[in-house]
């Protein structure tokens, strides 16, 4: 199947930079209709000028996915200035370069609130939008659910987790007429890889190009899609046999093996 953007409404989490920002302005050129929401209000106001600069239409939406009430509020605004919701996307993240032996309890309960939690939240939010129009929920995992490596591995827990949970769904959404698609990008150059020193010096995205790859993967309603072909490979070696997996992580990931 095939799936025309334009004019369709379309709301994200995470719209005031890295994949997000760039998700909004592809959709923007497909003819979508955009809500962007995030905690920055600033950043949000910048991706709508861009996207306007661009030709779209996009309206931000304050929105922090750690808080129920705060979620509530926005998606059901988002519907309303949009007249509906056709596409809701689960963007939002963070990410915590440590190891799972010095993680404290806490940064695992703020990796899982954002990554898990809040995508739980916003979908709750957004799929009875979603069931009136037919829709489609996009969440975004990572690679790394089928490429993990050291020092990442409460992140990899948490789009483990989105990852098991976007797969339920679809299962338990079926017959409703809402489709879910799960996207697992491969590292990615954001603001967030600048922070992880190990990631920042592995081969990765541009923003831009990972966006046009979920944008494709809307359009040719898949179910599942990543971002990139030596993920892709690693993470099929991984599926067979974890060691030839390791050995291509350590080629491209030195760092992360010292």
């Amino acid at each position: 199947m095939t799936y025309d953007l334009g004019n369709k409404a379309v709301a994200l989490t995470g719209g005031s930079r890295g994949i997000g920002r760039g998700v909004a302005l592809a959709l923007a050129r497909e003819g979508a209709k955009l809500a962007v929401m995030a905690r920055s209000e600033a950043d949000l106001r910048e991706t709508v000028r861009q996207v306007e600069t661009a030709g779209g239409q996009a309206i931000p939406i304050a929105c922090d996915v750690t808080d129920e009430a705060s979620v509530q509020v926005a998606v059901d605004g988002a519907a309303q200035a949009l007249g509906g919701l056709d596409v809701f996307m689960n963007i939002a993240g963070i990410t915590l370069q440590k190891s799972l032996l010095e993680a404290e309890a806490e940064d695992v309960k703020r990796v899982m609130d954002t990554n898990l939690l809040g995508v739980l939240r916003c979908t709750r939010s957004a799929v009875p939008h979603l069931k009136a129009r037919r829709g489609l929920l996009v969440n975004v995992a990572s690679v790394i659910v089928n490429n993990p490596f050291p020092y990442m591995g409460v992140y990899a827990c948490s789009k483990w987790a989105l990852a098991a949970f976007s797969h339920t769904l679809r299962q338990e959404l079926h017959g409703t007429g809402v489709r879910v698609l799960t996207v697992y990008p491969t590292v990615v150059r954001t603001a967030m890889l600048a922070e992880e020193p190990v990631l920042a010096r592995t081969p990765s995205q541009s923003p831009e190009a990972c966006a046009r790859d979920i944008v494709r993967a809307i359009k040719k309603g898949k179910q599942e899609a990543g971002t990139a072909w030596l993920p892709k490979l690693s993470g099929a070696l991984f599926k067979l046999h974890a060691p030839w997996s390791d050995r291509i992580n350590r080629l491209f990931l030195p760092k992360a093996y010292q």
